[in-house]
């Protein structure tokens, strides 16, 4: 009696371990285009089959593979098919059945994530966030934060855009995902958030290292630098003499070089421009007169009228300068006139008094 109950316990070991190592097959339905079942256990390579209600069962055409292993499948799909429950089977090597399950497909639908997202400000002090999505029937989440700061999530509803009033001068970054309404029968299961698009500048973070090493970096550079080539110059400076008076020419004694002019001309040539500025003959003739002007011979008469009384009269000055007509000579030899030329001055007066 006790030998039969250890072997029926021996007996029974197996089924157990079995039993505790089936693996778990997940089924989802992706983006309404296909269903991909996947199971838990992948050091065996199992075979794969699978029917909806009301269907045949099919033998998997496509599966996925690590490593050489048998570790998925994917199914073709029909959109009536997701109210209708899935049954699959795994099978050893030997032909075996593994595991058998169903799945209930309806809220299995994880779609692709959105697209084309894109942000515009608004002049009314508004950021608008816009977005495409795969499949129709959808509501979508989002989430925004600023500066790398903490996520800020809004509430999931059936739309394609998205708007925030009045955006601080900071950077923004946007993301969504979406998943099938409950309209349409909702999903357990949201797509995987979109990729990243931003709006406005990224401030630096004061809580990396890397932006303060390199700043402590730069500036012991912007210190030494200079240094090391001022005392390279000096030392150059002090070594090599032409070199000093290329890099710091001698400025010349303005007042030294005006004052030994100055002096050669009242020493050397008694103040005479012309000599000590060495000017050409030519050039010191140009600047003589080369005309002259006689003196005019000029006449007064005095007039008096005759009146009851000495005592008035009236003077008139007129002076006859009809004789100076013609008289200027021009000569190119000479600036002195000659003794021919000596001006003959005749004073007339003419005085009527009376008889």
């Amino acid at each position: 009696m006790i030998l039969f109950l250890v072997s029926l316990f021996l007996g029974n070991i197996p089924s157990f371990a079995f039993s505790a190592s089936q693996p778990k097959i997940n089924c989802l339905i992706i983006n309404l285009d296909y269903v991909n079942c996947t199971w838990s256990e992948h050091e065996h390579s199992y075979s794969f089959k699978s029917m909806f209600t009301h269907s045949q069962i099919l033998e998997c055409s496509n599966y996925v593979q690590i490593k050489g292993v048998n570790v998925g499948c994917i199914l073709p799909f029909i959109t009536s098919q997701r109210f209708n429950t899935l049954n699959t089977w795994l099978y050893s090597d030997n032909g075996s059945l593994v595991t058998e399950q169903q799945h209930n497909m309806i809220k299995s639908v994880k779609l692709n994530p959105p697209f084309k997202l894109s942000v515009v400000e608004k002049k009314d002090a508004e950021l608008w966030l816009y977005w495409n999505v795969t499949r129709d029937c959808t509501e979508s989440e989002i989430r925004y934060r600023t500066d790398n700061n903490a996520w800020k999530n809004s509430k999931a509803a059936k739309r394609t855009s998205f708007t925030l009033p009045f955006p601080t001068k900071k950077r923004y970054e946007f993301q969504v995902r979406a998943r099938i309404e409950n309209s349409c029968g909702e999903s357990m299961f949201w797509s995987d958030w979109s990729e990243p698009v931003y709006w406005g500048s990224l401030k630096a973070n004061n809580n990396t290292e890397t932006p303060i090493s390199m700043s402590v970096t730069s500036l012991v550079l912007y210190i030494a630098g200079p240094t090391i080539i001022l005392i390279t110059l000096s030392c150059l400076l002090v070594q090599n003499e032409r070199l000093r008076i290329i890099l710091i020419p001698v400025v010349p004694n303005a007042g030294r070089h005006v004052s030994n002019y100055l002096t050669a001309l009242f020493d050397n040539y008694d103040g005479n421009v012309e000599k000590w500025l060495s000017m050409p003959k030519d050039l010191e003739n140009g600047f003589k007169p080369n005309f002259t002007e006689r003196a005019c011979p000029v006449r007064e008469y005095i007039i008096v009228s005759q009146s009851s009384t000495d005592s008035e009269s009236i003077l008139s000055n007129p002076t006859d300068l009809s004789s100076c007509e013609g008289m200027h000579s021009y000569s190119s030899t000479s600036t002195i006139p000659g003794s021919a030329e000596t001006p003959q001055t005749q004073d007339l007066s003419q005085v009527d008094s009376p008889v």
